[in-house]
């Protein structure tokens, strides 16, 4: 049973090591100034040191990926283990005892039926590749992965299975280990009969089996490829369930995690072979999308890890059109885009096989166009390009639909030089036509979709992240919030205080639901333990932006005064942000003459401009 390591235990182990001893294990480390030392860092390929260890408080930061934390994160993100494995491990290289009887239960039912599921993935893991490998039904499953040139080495390293053609299989077999049939049914494992409820048969049938496991390399669903025409999709995902949801997790990422970081790219490919046949060549940055196009939550994952995504889908339409919705993802994040195509009718498994691993690569590294060249050339089949007119609708389009987009202005040039050499239409001509394009946008028509920006307009707000060196000025309410925040880190009194005057009253998410773990923390502990909160963060984004603001404390005014000055000028925010509510109310029901609503947002707006006013006057006095 899974017992929680006290919090004073935690401290010991921790207030043991130095920081910079630890990491030093890891990272060649210069003092770089007073209690501060760098060096080039571990999570990302780089040739100049933005890699920083603080030894007085304990924590280090790095300038160039944002990586952030303190001694446990870094393993934690290091090695690829569990909070509690990381302080295990620390324990035992300082002989500091976890004795079992002064551990506490902290097991909750829904924490217990999650392990539950995992146990259960784990064991139909091993029972399917067990199958394959040492049974008769077994047989066809093997000699298909033999035929596609997957050697039993890469069988065993991925895992590989098969599903039996029979109805009850796993049924029966995860039966006999006590669990219970619902409960295989919400883990995907099995299906229920449509002519009888609580009847339950195996949702793998006839097929070689995939495990699909989890960033930290536990088995949270499987796809399966049939081997019969007759039988079903060709390939069949498990279920969104409580532990597997295909649009946030990516196939082969727990292994392809170290080398990703190591080379700083990522190649994302489309199906489970591609994958396999990818890593038995050497190429082991690699992984793919389940079924799905990338997503946001894929992005977001991928670029704390890398600073360039490649994408390399099949060549026929159906993959070139998977291509397009990624690329429509990733066009604003963060990280560098692009895209390797393969000639027409080959995936990456058929590639490799007829040319080999060196052409594999140098499709990668010298072939991948960039996402706007992809964009670009995708959409000239739309159009004829043997007329005067298709040639100039389709600049129009490029003009409207991607170059509106580019923010570079060198990549700018350099589409702009391209189409005008083709085209015989003169860069400058192309580049005035790219300005009257944005200047008649109409307002809203091109959100800003980016992560790292900073938007006060709207009730879902996004900061730019820590150690972001180009992210602009942030808006006064932020930077208040973000000082706030950092007294309550260092200081249980402010966080009660916030916690009585506002609450859940922050514009960021990550603010609020940073407060709100503080609110939590503060129930369980009487004095403010900065490293021990984020010990128990499991976040990674909000142990970054801790991490940031702990780093900021030193520069704080811990005045009485200056603290309740960022308080009010919190709710004076919010409350501008309800006035312009109601103003636009006021105007809307006098367009649609309603006299009575109306009246009710006057008395709305008089009423929070008071309030604005008695606000600012107190903050004055």
């Amino acid at each position: 049973m899974r017992r929680r390591i006290p919090d004073e235990i935690v401290e010991r182990v921790r207030q043991h090591f130095d920081i910079v001893d630890v990491i030093g294990e890891y990272v060649g480390l210069k003092k770089s100034g007073r209690g501060s030392y760098a060096g080039l860092c571990p999570f990302h390929n780089e040739k100049s040191p933005s890699f920083h260890v603080t030894q007085d408080k304990q924590l280090y930061h790095c300038f160039g990926c944002s990586a952030s934390g303190n001694l446990f994160t870094f393993l934690i993100e290091k090695e690829g283990i569990t909070f509690q494995e990381a302080v295990e491990r620390l324990a035992q290289r300082a002989n500091i005892a976890l004795p079992a009887e002064e551990m506490e239960d902290v097991e909750s039912p829904e924490y217990k039926r999650r392990k539950e599921m995992l146990r259960a993935h784990e064991l139909a893991a091993k029972y399917y590749n067990h199958i394959l490998m040492n049974t008769e039904h077994g047989k066809l499953g093997l000699r298909y992965l033999e035929e596609r040139g997957i050697s039993r080495i890469t069988i065993e390293a991925f895992q590989l299975g098969y599903a039996p053609d029979a109805w009850d299989v796993l049924r029966k077999f995860l039966l006999k280990r006590g669990f219970a049939e619902e409960l295989l049914f919400e883990a995907g494992l099995l299906s229920e009969a449509q002519n009888g409820k609580g009847r339950y048969f195996d949702k793998f049938r006839h097929r070689v089996m995939y495990p699909i496991h989890d960033a930290q390399g536990h088995v949270i669903g499987f796809g399966g490829r049939v081997l019969s025409k007759d039988s079903g999709p060709k390939y069949l995902n498990s279920p969104e369930t409580p532990l597997f949801h295909k649009g946030r997790h990516l196939y082969n990422l727990h292994r392809a995690r170290s080398t990703m970081r190591s080379e700083g790219r990522v190649l994302v490919l489309e199906g489970y072979m591609d994958v396999i046949a990818a890593y038995q060549a050497g190429v082991q940055n690699v992984v793919a999308v389940l079924g799905t196009a990338l997503t946001n939550d894929h992005v977001r994952l991928l670029q704390r890890n890398v600073q360039e995504i490649v994408m390399m889908f099949d060549g026929d339409a159906a993959g070139q059109k998977a291509a397009l919705r990624s690329a429509e993802v990733v066009k604003d994040a963060d990280v560098k885009t692009r895209v390797a195509t393969l000639p027409e009718g080959l995936d990456p498994d058929d590639f490799l096989k007829k040319y080999g691993k060196d052409a594999f690569v140098r499709a990668i590294q010298d072939n991948a166009s960039s996402m706007t060249t992809f964009r670009i050339l995708s959409m000239r089949k739309d159009y004829n390009l043997s007329t005067d007119v298709g040639r100039e609708d389709y600049l129009k389009a490029v003009i409207q639909t991607v170059l509106t987009d580019v923010s570079s202005p060198m990549e700018l040039e350099k589409q702009l030089k391209e189409l005008s050499d083709e085209f015989g239409v003169s860069v400058d001509a192309l580049d005035q036509e790219v300005r009257l394009a944005k200047k008649s946008a109409p307002a809203g028509d091109k959100p800003d979709r980016k992560w790292n920006t900073n938007r006060n307009n709207a009730d879902g707000m996004s900061v730019a992240r820590s150690g972001n060196r180009a992210s602009t000025p942030l808006p006064a309410n932020i930077v208040a919030e973000r000082i706030l925040l950092t007294h309550m880190l260092i200081d249980e009194g402010v966080a009660r205080q916030v916690q009585d005057e506002l609450a859940d009253e922050f514009s960021v998410d990550e603010h609020m639901v940073l407060a709100a773990h503080l609110y939590a923390f503060y129930a369980e502990h009487e004095r403010a333990q900065p490293q021990l909160f984020i010990s128990g963060l499991e976040d990674r984004e909000l142990v970054k932006l801790t991490t940031t603001l702990l780093l900021k404390a030193d520069e704080l005014d811990r005045r009485p005064e200056f603290v309740e000055e960022y308080i009010q000028r919190i709710r004076v925010f919010q409350l501008e942000r309800e006035l312009k509510r109601f103003e636009h109310q006021y105007i809307e029901c006098g367009n649609r003459m309603d006299w009575e609503g109306m009246r009710v947002a006057s008395d709305e707006v008089k009423r929070i401009q008071a309030l604005i006013s008695a606000l600012k006057n107190a903050t004055t006095q």
